[in-house]
């Protein structure tokens, strides 16, 4: 069984994005189109159905208070409200979407993008999470390099 979990955004910020059609903390306008790829929806870590559903684009950081160097890119949300992700291990969503894992360190360096190879996202994650100096690890598009999804150790 793996020791982690997948953490998408927050009901909280996604409510406020539909709502306000604001980016968080920047305030640019969200941009709404009908999914032209597959995303994935960076609240329930499903892909998006492509042509069928509507999706929002804003601007999003991982590090919002959190870092000296925000990191802000595009991020894709389902543009109704859609089950946030919740459980523990990779999720089935996320197993066909190419992906890297980057491993932050307690001393603040970054390690580098380690590819996640199809179905077998588990084992390396659990094998990044145990080295006792990584904090946690995000997860990245492969080929655009946009924010998916944090990935910290089961508390």
């Amino acid at each position: 069984m793996s020791a982690f979990v997948v953490l998408p955004l927050s009901h909280q910020i996604t409510a406020e994005v539909r709502a306000s059609r604001r980016a968080p903390v920047y305030g640019h306008p969200v941009h709404e189109e009908l999914a032209g790829g597959t995303g994935p929806c960076r609240e329930c870590l499903r892909p998006f159905v492509v042509g069928a559903e509507d999706r929002l684009l804003f601007t999003y950081s991982p590090f919002d208070g959190q870092s000296t160097l925000p990191q802000p890119g595009p991020v894709f949300i389902h543009a109704t409200s859609c089950s946030r992700h919740d459980g523990v291990g990779f999720p089935e969503g996320l197993r066909s979407i190419p992906l890297v894992a980057q491993a932050y360190h307690r001393d603040g360096t970054v390690g580098a993008p380690v590819a996640l190879p199809v179905r077998d996202q588990d084992a390396v994650l659990d094998r990044a999470l145990g080295v006792s100096s990584v904090t946690f690890l995000l997860l990245r598009h492969a080929e655009a390099g946009c924010f998916i999804a944090r990935v910290q150790r089961v508390a």
